[in-house]
């Protein structure tokens, strides 16, 4: 759940990263490395070994990719700059898939948030989580929907995707007996999905079912499981969830990423990271 863009100010980010930055990206073209990155079906949230990062990022990342993964969607800079997590996560082979940025910092504005996105050659930019003091009534929700609107469409021109990461409560918060969720997202059709179909499914939802909504509109999803006992955070294909249901309804509304997530774990999170790589290639993913 942490924010890519916060840990590192604007103004250091520009005076240390200013000569790898070239090849910037023009309006509505994408460079090479956007593509390549599509070329990989699987990654790791970084978010699952976010104390290892804390401690060694550089070391994280290779362990990351000793593991086999060769993506990674990045929810913290750790005191780098985007120049630098770009660097670390080249020398180990990992494209960087998507991010997370948060709510206050796109208010600050769009542009130094996509220079960043340049330096990382990543398009797709997820809006992590909502503070509750903006979503209490029906009105905050439309608010923000027309704020993401607007977002959405200015990230569209130049070549990003702005997406929503959801959690239970878009699911449990209802007006007019429709989920908050809904209204948010029909209220700003240029929006795109991040599912995270383990808050999906504790929000009440089936994964499957709340997925193939979104055809063209889910480009990357959350995968993690929930245990089948308890209910608590599980490696993906050791819990209840039905995979095969998923994966069937993803390839059909065309995800590209599948990133992998476990905001906690009862093993080493690398332990659990390589569990759930496992499953998901023993399903045909890449």
């Amino acid at each position: 759940m942490n924010n890519f863009s916060s840990a590192c100010s604007r103004r250091e980010f520009l005076q240390r990263s200013a000569a790898v930055a070239g090849g910037a990206l023009t309006m509505g073209r994408l460079p090479a490395a956007f593509a390549a990155a599509k070329t990989t079906q699987i990654g790791a949230q970084l978010y699952t070994v976010r104390d290892a990062c804390k401690a060694d990022f550089a070391g994280a990342l290779k362990k990351v990719a000793a593991l086999g993964y060769r993506g990674v969607q990045i929810s913290g800079n750790y005191g780098k700059t985007p120049a630098e997590v770009k660097k670390m996560c080249d020398d180990n082979g990992l494209a960087i898939l998507a991010t997370h940025v948060s709510l206050d910092e796109l208010e600050k504005g769009v542009d130094p948030i996509l220079s960043d996105h340049d330096v990382l050659k990543c398009r797709y930019i997820a809006i992590p989580f909502l503070p509750a003091q903006r979503r209490k009534t029906k009105e905050d929700w439309l608010k923000l929907a027309e704020l993401f609107e607007k977002w959405a469409q200015e990230l569209k021109k130049r070549g990003f995707t702005l997406m929503y990461h959801n959690h239970a409560f878009e699911f449990e918060t209802k007006f007019d007996d429709k989920p908050a969720l809904d209204l948010l997202y029909d209220n700003a059709p240029t929006l795109q999905a991040e599912p995270d179909l383990y808050w999906v499914w504790k929000g009440g939802v089936d994964p499957a079912k709340f997925l193939a909504k979104f055809k063209k509109r889910a480009p990357m999803i959350h995968c993690k499981d929930a245990d089948k006992d308890d209910g608590s955070f599980a490696e993906v294909g050791h819990g209840q969830l039905d995979w095969n249901a998923i994966l069937k309804v993803g390839k059909e509304v065309g995800v590209v990423g599948y990133l992998v997530e476990q905001d906690k774990c009862k093993r080493d999170p690398f332990d659990s990271l390589k569990m759930s790589l496992e499953f998901l290639k023993s399903k045909g993913l890449k």
